[in-house]
């Protein structure tokens, strides 16, 4: 007979227990080194602050900017870059760019630098506990001091589910369908419990150093970079885009392309004077300029 045991790696915890939107969450939680942020928590400490800032795709990812427009989700903009950057030249942090918004919002956070923020699939930005708390062990000492497990002791907890539910379920591999069922629904369940157990405690530490999280994510930053900083705007809405010649040669000339169609829309819905520019590198760093983005030099 088959045993049930026999059909399970030892390895056998894997992400095929937990649904994409939990996964990612759950990995920052146990690591215990970042902090989730998102605007209910941060209009708390400082208040809404209007700010223009530029965003900077592809022609190929037009379709994805209109599910931030308008809504809590944030969107990631910057004001200064250095002037050798690859945004100084129209191009993105991970992409060939070509597609530069002026746009306006609200305020989350921002850094004269990089910091390297995530999204998660609601929508939540997490940062590192050292960006916002210039300490990176504040967090995890205090998850501890609430009892929140770590990865190891998350670990035990899975593999006293899989012991204790293999039990259960005899060692026949007649049932792994009822044996996998149970396993996902329990470990799901403690891994919700402890993701809201983490997020209320990280909303407390943003109120208890309220001064400190507003010096580190509000206050303007004074500092250039040779690289760019990060503005975390939220409820974001366009003023006006720019094209680089490049990018429109390449892609906007085929008439009645995908592109062109959803260039169009973004272009409808613009609020600025000029909501569309179509120009060389130079054009472009002239309207960048205009709009009071500032390119540093290298330091």
């Amino acid at each position: 007979m088959i045993k049930l045991k026999d059909l399970l790696m030892e390895d056998w915890i894997d992400d095929k227990w937990y649904p994409a939107h939990t996964r990612k969450t759950l990995d920052w939680v146990l690591n215990q080194k970042t902090i989730p942020i998102y605007p209910k928590s941060m209009e708390k400490i400082i208040g809404k602050i209007p700010i223009t800032s530029f965003h900077v795709t592809t022609l190929q990812h037009l379709n994805t900017l209109p599910r931030v427009l308008g809504s809590k989700k944030s969107i990631s903009t910057f004001t200064r870059a250095g002037k050798d950057s690859q945004l100084a030249k129209g191009k993105g942090i991970q992409t060939d760019g070509g597609v530069i918004f002026w746009i306006e919002g609200t305020l989350l956070a921002r850094k004269y630098i990089d910091m390297q923020s995530e999204p998660d699939k609601t929508g939540r930005r997490w940062l590192s506990s050292t960006v916002v708390f210039d300490d990176p062990y504040l967090v995890a000492s205090a998850a501890k001091r609430k009892k929140i497990p770590g990865r190891e002791a998350w670990r035990d907890f899975e593999w006293d589910t899989k012991d204790k539910l293999m039990k259960k379920h005899k060692t026949t591999a007649d049932n792994i369908k009822e044996y996998e069922a149970e396993v996902k629904e329990t470990l799901n369940k403690r891994a919700n419990e402890v993701i809201a157990d983490y997020i209320d405690l990280t909303n407390n530490l943003l109120k208890k150093h309220k001064k400190l999280v507003k010096k580190n994510l509000a206050t303007p930053g004074k500092k250039g970079s040779v690289w760019w900083n990060e503005i975390l705007i939220y409820n974001a809405k366009i003023k006006e885009i720019f094209v680089m010649s490049r990018a429109s040669k390449k892609d906007l000339e085929w008439g009645d392309s995908k592109e062109k169609k959803a260039l169009e829309k973004l272009i409808s819905i613009a609020t600025g004077d000029d909501p569309i520019t179509i120009g060389t590198p130079a054009k472009y760093r002239k309207w960048y300029a205009d709009r009071k983005g500032v390119f540093d030099d290298e330091r």
